[in-house]
């Protein structure tokens, strides 16, 4: 992390005081520049507090920041009366530095995350944004400078968007800059490079050298910018730019020989560009680095991938009718008997002739030590007169071994999905007998005058035996939908809306305590399709009942239907109960399937009531269905059926049931 981001990321207490730090030093930084200003003393050459102010902005939070602009204002302004400038000029300029502090917050930390400064696009929007937020301040700086002091107003824009640009690019890397961890070596080198470039800035700026060798220190910050970690580069220029200004301003270096304000415009583009062209450079060898890096990790997964392909590879190349192998993986090896030391230059008559044939033809067949070999082989342009030719060995034995496994495997799946069918419908049907005597003798016993306590009894067993017998018919009936054919279809005239009714009938008893309302709905008086009326009745029952038991107390559960414009029609049950989660929508459709959740669990069911309706909508009446969850809470379970049974819905009256 770059020191702005761990100072972003830091406690309240610490960031707010780095904030405080930074607010005092924009006062000595604001004297300093005024005081020591050259050739220009009405306007500075060189202005830091912009980026330490740019940078307790960016860390200020919410209501923060405003006063932190405030205290900008004050400490500028502090600033410039002690180097002397009168106090509304000073005033006017502070306020004028706070336009570009706000500018920087928000372009360079835009919602309180920072601006990444690594690769070349990273380094392009971080000098693009600094520069127009310079250009916002000196567009503001110079309107009161030529109010206040009469300078013309292009002019002004010119210089001081210059003066902050050159701070701000020069500074503001410092902290956006990752720190690095270095070798001996490099550290060792990093010295080296620093001293060289501080011996030639000192010697080019030197006070009475006057010779016209600006661009000297370039070499010396490529080698920095081509050698060194982004965060070196960054000291090096603060320091290059220190020097620069301390020497020209004593009379110093090739800039100082501009008369008037040529020489300050010189410093400020010569920091410019040196920083810039040093900050692009490191940011190129950055993404160049991580290119290189991605091309070796991806050549190297090509390779283990071809090298350890269970398929042969063979890539050659041909030259007239010689056809010289380049490389080939341990596969194709096989195919052409070499062992892994092995090599070969030249492919044998019967091989070279396969690969013809396979691309005239699209395949061929060779035969390898008893194994059947498919070569699809292909033709590529190469450089003059070389064609390249690519192979790949494909083990036919081995993937009709593969396909034999498959179908065995399907088929044996095939059988004990049978079997468990069978044995279930056995089993459901010699539980139906004991358990309707049972039923039938406890609704008896509770005809019968009994003592409370036996009373209770014979109710409890009656109830589990309904409930029994309920779970039993569900298992026949998914066994008698999982057989092929199932029941045959008796279709007949059925009105949706009537049975809905007498749906919503049957449901009032289902739990008298919690009082569920079930109302019926329909913008027609008779929806009427052709369909299974046993069919349409049992799903509309298991709809209504799954809504009525996952519905809260005092609760209305509607069945709306309606008819389709093509003679469909659409039955909808819709409850305001606690809802199916989307990521648990699929468990509801499965058998057995109970969603987990607490609130779920605590609702009695076997989990079979919807692979029921889904079985018997799309797998008998040629409808669809779906559930999907309702605004405000609750779900609507959602019944499409055509005007008629499709034929290919109705089974022949020959496969009867199980």
């Amino acid at each position: 992390m770059s020191i702005i981001e761990r100072l972003a990321a830091t406690t309240v207490p610490i960031r707010r005081s780095v904030i405080a730090m930074l607010l005092i030093a924009c006062v000595p930084a604001a004297w300093a520049a005024v005081t020591f200003s050259f050739a220009d003393p009405a306007l500075a050459a060189w202005w830091p507090a912009a980026a330490l102010s740019g940078v307790a902005a960016m860390l200020s939070r919410g209501k923060e920041r405003p006063i932190v602009i405030v205290l900008v204002i004050v400490a500028t302004g502090i600033g410039n009366l002690l180097a002397g400038r009168p106090p509304v000029f000073a005033l006017f300029l502070a306020m004028g530095n706070a336009v570009e502090t706000v500018a920087l917050a928000l372009l360079l930390a835009p919602r309180g995350r920072v601006v990444a400064l690594a690769t070349v696009v990273e380094t392009v929007k971080f000098v693009s944004r600094t520069l127009a937020a310079a250009a916002l301040g000196g567009i503001a700086l110079a309107i009161v400078a030529a109010v206040a002091i009469g300078r013309p107003f292009l002019e002004g824009v010119v210089q001081l968007t210059f003066s902050h640009a050159a701070a701000t690019v020069v500074l503001l890397p410092l902290l956006f800059a990752r720190p690095e961890r270095m070798s001996r070596a490099r550290t060792i080198e990093a010295v080296v490079q620093a001293t060289f470039l501080v011996v030639v800035v000192v010697y080019v700026f030197w006070p009475g050298a006057i010779a016209p060798l600006a661009f000297t220190p370039l070499a010396a910050f490529l080698w920095a910018a081509m050698r060194m970690p982004l965060f070196v580069v960054a000291w090096e220029l603060t320091i290059t730019a220190v020097l620069v200004i301390v020497l020209t301003g004593v009379g110093g270096g090739p800039f100082a020989a501009a008369e008037g304000r040529g020489a300050v415009i010189m410093i400020q583009l010569f920091l410019m560009i040196y920083a810039g062209a040093a900050l692009l450079v490191v940011a190129a060898r950055h993404d160049e680095r991580v290119a290189r890096e991605r091309a070796v990790a991806r050549e190297h997964l090509l390779r283990e991938g071809i090298v350890n392909a269970e398929a042969g590879i063979l890539i050659a190349e041909r030259r007239d009718d010689t056809v010289a192998v380049i490389g080939m993986n341990d596969a194709a090896r096989r195919v052409l008997g070499l062992s892994p030391d092995e090599e070969t230059l030249e492919l044998d008559g019967r091989i070279a002739r396969a690969l013809a044939t396979s691309i005239l033809e699209g395949s061929a067949l060779i035969e390898v030590d008893g194994s059947s070999w498919e070569i699809v082989a292909s033709e590529r342009p190469g450089s003059p007169g070389v064609t390249l030719l690519t192979a790949v060995f494909t083990d036919v034995s081995a993937q009709r071994e593969r396909e034999r496994l498959a179908l065995e495997a399907a088929e044996d799946f095939r059988r004990l999905s049978a079997q468990k069918d069978d044995f279930i419908a056995s089993v459901s049907h010699e539980l139906r007998t004991p358990v309707t005597s049972i039923l039938g003798f406890a609704e008896q016993l509770n005809e019968s005058k009994l003592s409370a306590s036996d009373a209770q009894a014979a109710e409890i067993v009656a109830r589990n035996a309904r409930r029994l017998a309920d779970v039993i018919e569900d298992v026949l009936e998914l066994s008698r939908l999982s057989a092929v054919g199932g029941t045959p279809i008796v279709a007949a005239e059925v009105d949706l809306v009537d049975l809905a009714k007498r749906a919503a009938q049957d449901a009032e008893g289902l739990d008298r305590l919690r009082q569920v309302r079930v109302e019926v709905r329909s913008p027609d008086d008779h929806v009427v399709v052709s369909s299974s009326a046993r069919d349409l009745e049992r799903v509309c029952a298991n709809l209504v009942s799954n809504a009525v038991k996952f519905s809260p107390s005092g609760s209305a559960v509607e069945i709306e239907v309606n008819a389709e414009p093509d003679g469909g029609a659409v039955l909808r049950v819709v409850d305001q109960g606690i809802g199916i989660p989307p990521e648990h929508a699929a468990i509801v459709w499965e058998r057995f399937g109970r969603v987990p959740t607490d609130a779920h669990r605590e609702v009695p069911g076997t989990g079979l009531g919807l692979p029921i309706v889904k079985a018997l909508v799309e797998q008998r009446l040629g409808g669809s269905v779906s559930v999907l969850p309702r605004e405000g809470g609750g779900t609507i379970a959602e019944v499409r059926l055509p005007s008629r049974v499709p034929t290919a819905h109705a089974p022949s009256r020959e496969l009867g049931s199980i």
